[in-house]
């Protein structure tokens, strides 16, 4: 019976394989999946035939009746990116890949800055069907009138004001999820909490400090200019940020860093001068990228669902060229604290 039983899951992940299956199957990367089946280069021979043979065996297929939606061409997703994060941008990415190829479509990635001409050269060369617009871009007029001027269907991603944004979006609550994890550390005793800014330019670093100040007002706790330093999602302005912040005459029982990569930098300037964490201070992020994860003690913060945010946005592009209607209303996703090593009670009970 359980003989049987195996053999009709077996069967049944046949049919519904996905690259995620054939990159367990091969022992190989999803990027790698990708590249084999998209016939790019630099691969090694072995690992493509790997892939290949892992393919055939789960009986992956393409969806061609996605593929094929529009007439004459491959169906291409411009993913337009403008972070200091790379952990950041790797996790978008991976996000809008593989739904991607889940619904037969092709991505592209557009590493942009001020000058949204770069934006528009890809436009001409790759002429792609639809467009996901990442912080901070999806606040940039230009990039907007762009999109718009040539007609190019796009989703943004946690806009300033979603409830007024012309286009399509999908979004978190950071002032929400901030205000969540500054309540985690006042519940655990802390009272002399900082806070490090991030970039300014994108709005969701104002959203996620407004959460941070509610939480200590509700408390009863006074704000000190002091515990707040201006960060810009960097590894190194978080490194900065942590050294005003450590140099202080009481330095903070806790830090909240507004992404994980300033949080890392943080617990880097601790271990530099021998602050234990979070014996003597405890640490906190906000995304739950890879690195928090992978370093010692692993990071306590909140988790963003980058990749889903991103996922969302690809199918909703292939929504919209399935029915060819109005642009959805905004869309927001859940997010929770996740609790890791970097945050205890504080060394000495607040006075």
């Amino acid at each position: 019976m359980n003989s049987v039983a195996n053999e009709s899951r077996k069967a049944q992940h046949k049919l519904r394989a996905t690259m995620v299956d054939v990159a367990k199957d091969a022992g190989v990367s999803f990027k790698t999946v990708s590249r084999v089946l998209n016939g790019e280069g630099n691969v090694r021979n072995e690992t493509r035939k790997l892939v290949l043979e892992s393919a055939q065996r789960l009986n992956y297929t393409v969806n061609g009746a996605a593929r094929s939606l529009r007439v004459g061409g491959p169906q291409i997703i411009a993913l337009l990116v403008a972070n200091p994060s790379r952990s950041y941008i790797e996790s978008m990415h991976l996000g809008a890949l593989k739904r991607c190829h889940e619904t037969g479509m092709h991505l592209i990635m557009e590493e942009c800055d001020d000058d949204i001409s770069g934006i528009a050269s890809m436009i001409d060369n790759a002429s792609p069907v639809g467009a996901v617009v990442t912080p901070p871009l999806c606040d940039n007029r230009a990039v907007i009138k762009l999109l718009q001027d040539r007609e190019i269907p796009h989703v943004l991603i946690a806009p300033a004001d979603p409830q007024s944004s012309k286009g399509a979006s999908i979004n978190m609550d950071d002032g929400a999820a901030a205000r969540e994890m500054t309540e985690y550390l006042i519940g655990m005793g802390h009272r002399r909490i900082a806070f490090i800014k991030g970039h300014p330019e994108h709005s969701v670093s104002e959203k996620r400090y407004n959460g941070y100040v509610q939480a200590m007002k509700n408390a009863g706790i006074a704000l000190s200019e002091e515990l707040v330093e201006q960060g810009r999602f960097s590894w190194s302005s978080g490194l900065v940020a942590a050294e005003k912040l450590l140099d202080l005459p009481e330095p903070p029982s806790a830090v909240f860093a507004s992404n994980d990569d300033m949080a890392a930098a943080v617990i880097a300037a601790a271990y530099r001068r021998n602050i234990h964490v979070p014996g003597d201070m405890s640490v906190v992020g906000f995304d739950n990228t890879q690195v928090a994860a992978v370093i010692s003690p692993s990071l306590t913060t909140v988790n963003q669902p980058i990749a889903e945010l991103v996922s969302e946005a690809v199918g909703m592009l292939a929504s919209q060229m399935h029915r060819h209607g109005d642009a959805a209303d905004p869309v927001f996703l859940k997010h929770h604290i996740v609790k890791r090593e970097s945050a205890g009670r504080p060394a000495k009970p607040a006075g």
